[in-house]
């Protein structure tokens, strides 16, 4: 009996359960639009609303009753009775009446809109009746905009939706008649944030139109289709596809595309330095490198998996301040979602920032500066890759140490008691004198300067080839005192005009040589042969070069670059009439590069095997002394190009503005050295030292040997400078 009633007690309880839930998931009844709301009888008309009773729904237009053809929880389909008039529409479902609107009965009227969503210029085919007027042109409205008509009969209109339109209802007015249809859902990208990135970055689509079901939009850059993690009406967040491609980002739904801005794909972050690699937190710590975001919040970083505040961020440089907890671990740097992996961090009260010079030779005096150190400069041990330099004084953030005798390339630590710190990295680099001098006159009206890869170097003075050993030591080696054309060994070989020199990639030489209107290239080969490999009858103006394959160039006075074929012709090579004065420059894929070579010409070209020249660096008409990229750069007076076989960059010498620069394969201008770093024009003089100690004055010859070291024929200083970058 107990038993009994517990189950009856259970089974109520049940059912009090299921009639509430039940009644708390009922829906009350409404009607929300319906559409056409015009027409004549037997027009089918859609009603839209909530909570309508499947089995007890009914309507009426103005009292008369009209026939149900479906109905479902939010949408009732009725045919417009025969016998109606104009009036009210009215819905009963269940023991709800509810007033739908005023449905007029006329010949103008809609049955079918396709497509009811898109972007501006979208045609949309409306199908009905009374479209067409003797009187004056249907109108078309969307969201109470008008529409371009493209063509219209009295079935069927089709009409462009106009820039702008957003979401609202399809209304067309024909003869002072409207007729009210269904809504268009107008799609739009306002903006994507970032507008760069690469595979798997999170990329916010801000517009209006959008399904709010994420598998309804279609997102695809550049036709590689990305993933939607999640959508609104008005915002999308997708994440790109492993196939990214540079190009206009668009979204399709139910078939319609709505294109949008170009996203550009970008590398990864790259990371140059670090600085400082240890301090407390709150401190800011420096990285340089390439593709960060010029918006902070774009930038992530974490130090040790904490996160670090971007202050200030630009494409080749953060600002981030340590977070609290740092630790001992690897720091990590997101750019767009694009991951890159940095050096160890560490969280302590010691620390070293920055270096000044950050490049030099034995014997330099270099500033470092940081944080922790001691004042007492017997307690600071720094270190040049390993080898303990000397401190003369101290502070608490600087350091005045003198670099070691055996100085070599790599990071200068510190280290205070129980802590040290890793630094920044010392560049053994600097600025000396091979050979010459001011004073000595070793190298008056000398020109040009080549060299092989024993470490030879090879200029021209008066009617010699002159040569320099890798000892500094200056010695004749081909031509004699006077002049002549005479082929043959060293020592009996004669130049009559020698202006221009350079090397091939097996060390053969190559001498323009000649006068007026008869020029001829001179081949010395590396076992002290002689010989003419060009006869050229005609006015050139100095520039030579020759590639991999054995191809001389030369340019011609006015007309351009020339390059020699097999039976010893020329055929023209660059399209630009320039007069090169000097030196030229071919990379290992036949790219020949020349210098414009004076204040009017501040420009480096690049001319393919095509042809198809172009400028590489500079400003046709603007000079100046701005490192930069293409045509941001300016240039003073270029001169001598020679390629570095180490990193493909062309380097040149720029003598307005005293220095030594290059220009890499890609347009980028830097300056190595010259004009003691200050990158004022005509800034000149002698002095050998740090890149940014260093003066030249009217340089006219310049090589790259396969160590990646520069030198220079600094004729005014009388002098040839070695230039240590490693």
């Amino acid at each position: 009996m107990k038993s009994l009633l517990y189950f009856l007690c259970g089974l109520l309880l049940l059912t009090a359960c299921k009639r509430n839930r039940d009644e708390a998931m009922e829906i009350p009844p409404s009607v929300t639009s319906f559409w056409p709301n015009s027409g004549k009888a037997g027009t089918i008309v859609t009603i839209h609303g909530t909570g309508f009773d499947r089995k007890n729904s009914e309507a009426d237009f103005n009292g008369t009753a009209a026939a149900v053809v479906s109905v479902n929880d939010t949408i009732m389909t009725v045919l417009a009775p025969a016998g109606g008039s104009s009036g009210k529409l009215s819905v009963k479902t269940g023991d709800k009446t509810l007033e739908a609107g005023t449905y007029t009965y006329q010949d103008l009227s809609m049955r079918g809109v396709n497509p009811l969503n898109g972007p501006a210029g979208t045609n949309v085919v409306i199908i009905g009746e009374g479209f067409s007027s003797m009187n004056a042109p249907a109108k078309v409205m969307i969201n109470g905009k008008e529409a371009t008509i493209t063509s219209v009969n009295d079935t069927t209109l089709i009409a462009a939706v106009p820039v702008s339109a957003g979401s609202g209802t399809i209304r067309v007015v024909v003869d002072g008649k409207e007729v009210t249809g269904p809504a268009f859902l107008f799609q739009d990208i306002s903006k994507i944030k970032p507008l760069k990135g690469g595979k798997g970055t999170h990329v916010t689509i801000t517009g209006e139109g959008f399904n709010t079901v994420s598998a309804g939009n279609a997102v695809a850059f550049n036709g590689k289709v990305g993933t939607v993690i999640s959508a609104t009406a008005t915002q999308l967040v997708v994440a790109t596809p492993d196939d990214v491609a540079t190009g206009p980002l668009s979204v399709t739904i139910n078939g319609q595309k709505t294109v949008g801005p170009v996203f550009t794909v970008i590398p990864p972050p790259v990371l140059n330095t670090i600085a400082p690699l240890s301090g407390p937190a709150g401190r800011d710590v420096t990285i340089t490198g390439a593709n960060f975001s010029s918006l902070a919040e774009e930038n992530n970083v974490t130090f040790n998996g904490v996160a670090g505040v971007v202050k200030q961020a630009g494409e080749k440089e953060l600002i981030v301040t340590i977070p609290a907890g740092a630790g001992t671990g690897n720091m990590k740097v997101w750019v767009n979602g694009q991951e890159t992996g940095g050096p160890q961090f560490r969280e302590q009260n010691l620390g070293v920032v920055s270096l000044s010079p950050d490049n030099g030779l034995a014997g330099t005096t270099i500033t470092v500066s940081g944080i922790g150190f001691s004042s007492n400069p017997a307690e600071n041990i720094v270190t040049f890759n390993g080898v303990t330099a000397n401190v003369v004084s101290a502070t608490a953030t600087t350091l005045a140490v003198i670099a070691p005798v055996n100085v070599t390339t790599g990071t200068v630590n510190v280290k205070v008691s129980s802590l040290d710190a890793i630094g920044p990295v010392f560049k053994r680099a600097g600025v000396v004198t091979l050979a010459g001098g001011p004073g000595t006159g070793m190298f008056t009206n000398a020109t040009g300067l080549t060299g092989d890869r024993n470490g030879n170097l090879y200029f021209l003075q008066g009617l010699q080839v002159k040569k320099i050993s890798p000892d500094g030591t200056v010695s004749d080696y081909a031509g004699g005192a006077v002049g002549g054309h005479v082929d043959g060994p060293l020592a009996d070989a004669l130049f009559q005009n020698p202006r221009t020199i350079t090397a091939d990639i097996y060390d053969n030489l190559y001498v323009l040589d000649g006068t007026g209107q008869r020029y001829y290239v001179r081949k010395i080969t590396p076992a002290g042969q002689v010989s003419t490999v060009l006869n050229i009858i005609d006015n050139l103006s100095g520039a030579l070069a020759v590639d991999n394959n054995g191809v001389i160039y030369v340019s011609k006075m006015y007309q351009g670059v020339y390059k020699s074929e097999t039976n010893g012709s020329l055929t023209k090579f660059s399209t630009f009439p320039h007069s090169v004065p000097d030196k030229m420059a071919v990379d290992a894929l036949g790219k020949l590069y020349y210098a414009g070579g004076d204040y009017y010409n501040p420009y480096i070209v690049v001319v393919p095997t095509s042809g198809q020249n172009s400028y590489h660096c500079g400003s046709l008409f603007d000079l100046g002394f701005v490192d930069g990229d293409g045509a941001a750069a300016r240039l003073g007076s270029p001169l001598c190009t020679t390629l570095d076989p180490t990193t493909g960059n062309i380097f040149f010498v720029d003598n307005m503005n005293m220095c030594i620069r290059y220009v890499t394969p890609s347009g980028t201008v830097k300056t190595v050295t010259g004009a003691a770093g200050t990158f004022e024009s005509f800034k000149s003089g002698y002095k050998d030292g740090t890149l940014n100690e260093a003066l030249f004055k009217s340089m006219n010859g310049i090589h790259v040997d396969r160590s990646g070291n520069i030198y220079v024929l600094d004729q005014q200083n009388n002098a040839v400078r070695k230039i240590f970058l490693k």
